[in-house]
């Protein structure tokens, strides 16, 4: 067994042992290895005295060979900083985990995150959904919580794409949280992604993990693009992370009188890249790389949902009210429908009107 793990993992079993104190530990002691066997007292110049004990206990009890045992009887690997594995982007942030744990294969290539409320409007479940897929079929890997709401969005529209996506989690990977979300992270893997999480098998989500996660989520990503965040949102995090990591923010805009876009919105004020549409995007994460992928059929055109849309508007222009009525869908899954027929070109808006872009 690497006993670089095994010790990193043991520094991760001290209860209150802070990222910053085993970093200082670890430049001290040259690894974390060198740690065991280490005199409690010297440890005690470093970090607090109750703490020094605490290491030394834990890496002498080879605590770490339990949570490593655990974790690979659940398909689960550890990653520590020295190996290829490790993401290369969580390497330069000013937090870096002392310690990864991974299920799945992680992309290589260009990654944004999209994150955002966990109880969105339709349209910013569908923004999110749509520019997921569209980024994603530009070979862009898509990163986001796991979270209801936008979080989901984002994964959904990754693997609709098709894409790849990680799921970031504030919990051990052994128990994926929100546990309703377990089926779509499951076909997360299916599609050739990753969970990811610096929790120890066996931890459960906590309150301040959540903050901690959201600078991994920004950390593995070019840009963090928010979808919908009130002022108090706990997304708010992930921006500052971005700001601290030197990585750019960017915001979808949305009523200036909705409180569930007041935090976002007030991103925008502050600096943050506005998108307006998926060619926004595109330019803002790809830059000169940014043309518009061949797409050589469309995905949504060939839904049934699609193609009820589109029946129904080659009889004229009608209005959203109109169109749920006589298609007797729910205004959430036409707004996702109808916001992708805009961004391939098929469809068009005059006000609250809704017509077709050009001859079917």
């Amino acid at each position: 067994m690497d006993e670089e793990l095994v010790a990193r993992a043991s520094l991760g079993a001290v209860a209150g042992l802070s990222r910053a104190h085993a970093r200082r530990l670890i430049a001290l002691y040259g690894s974390a290895r060198a740690l065991l066997g280490a005199d409690a007292a010297r440890l005690a110049a470093h970090v607090p005295r109750k703490l020094a004990f605490a290491v030394a206990r834990s890496v002498d009890a080879r605590a770490g060979e339990r949570a490593l045992a655990r974790g690979a009887a659940s398909g689960l690997r550890a990653v520590a900083p020295e190996s290829l594995e490790f993401p290369a982007a969580l390497r330069e942030i000013p937090d870096p985990p002392l310690l990864l744990w991974l299920r799945g294969q992680l992309p290589t290539g260009l990654a944004i995150a999209i994150v955002g409320s966990r109880r969105p409007s339709a349209r910013g479940a569908a923004t999110a959904h749509a520019f997921a897929a569209e980024l994603s079929r530009s070979g862009v890997a898509i990163v986001s919580g796991l979270a209801y709401g936008i979080d989901a969005a984002a994964h959904e529209g990754a693997l609709a794409g098709p894409g790849r996506t990680v799921a970031v989690l504030a919990s051990g990977l052994d128990r994926v949280t929100p546990v309703g979300q377990r089926r779509l992270a499951e076909r997360i893997l299916g599609g050739g992604g990753a969970w990811l999480s610096e929790r120890s098998p066996g931890d459960d989500a906590r309150p301040y993990h959540f903050p901690e996660r959201n600078r991994l989520i920004s950390g593995l990503a070019r840009l963090t693009l928010i979808v919908e965040a009130r002022e108090q949102s706990g997304t708010l995090w992930s921006a500052r992370h971005a700001l601290e990591q030197g990585r750019d923010v960017a915001v979808v805009p949305g009523p200036i009188d909705a409180d569930l876009c007041r935090g976002s919105n007030r991103l925008l004020r502050d600096g943050a890249i506005p998108i307006l549409d998926a060619d926004d995007l595109r330019a803002a994460v790809l830059g000169p790389l940014a043309a518009k992928p061949p797409v050589p059929t469309r995905p949504s055109e060939a839904t049934p949902a699609a193609r009820a849309v589109l029946a129904h508007l080659a009889d004229g222009p009608c209005d959203l009210d109109a169109l749920t009525r006589a298609l007797g869908r729910s205004p959430a899954e036409l707004a996702r429908v109808l916001l992708e027929l805009e961004l391939d070109g098929t469809l068009r808006r005059d006000g609250a009107r809704l017509a077709l872009a050009r001859a079917q």
